[in-house]
């Protein structure tokens, strides 16, 4: 989905941090994307939905089970094959990942924009104030 690595870094002028910082650094950018995606999401959704999404999060049984039984044969769904060859098994956690995605798809259709606008704010803020983090670097 999103991931903020060496490679964002590297694209925002970055690289060169030091690399006892670097560790610190990405997950605090990490952080703030999903802070930044939560509070974007959430302030789409019903409370009601909050609740059932945080139920999918926490990996609720009796709401994965619904889920799963709802979306038929979902073990040859193109979706879960996708999970399936990024994780390179099929696991509890591509479940996980596969009723997330189609929850989000039904709820939150607007979801990828919202990553995709984060991102780029996230992006801009670094770019902008890069030369004073390298210099408390």
């Amino acid at each position: 989905m999103y991931n903020i690595d060496d490679s964002f870094l590297e694209s925002v002028g970055l690289g060169g941090l030091p690399a006892d910082q670097k560790g610190g650094f990405l997950q605090y950018a990490q952080d703030q994307l999903e802070i930044r995606i939560g509070e974007k999401m959430s302030s789409t959704l019903t409370d009601q939905q909050l609740d059932e999404f945080e139920k999918i999060i926490d990996n609720d049984q009796e709401t994965m089970s619904r889920w799963l039984a709802a979306a038929g044969d979902y073990k040859n769904s193109e979706v879960y094959q996708k999970l399936i060859s990024v994780a390179g098994n099929d696991s509890p956690e591509v479940e996980n990942d596969f009723v997330t995605a189609i929850w989000l798809n039904r709820n939150c259709p607007q979801y990828q924009q919202i990553i995709d606008e984060s991102i780029s704010e996230i992006r801009s803020e670094i770019v902008n104030n890069k030369d004073q983090i390298l210099a408390n670097a």
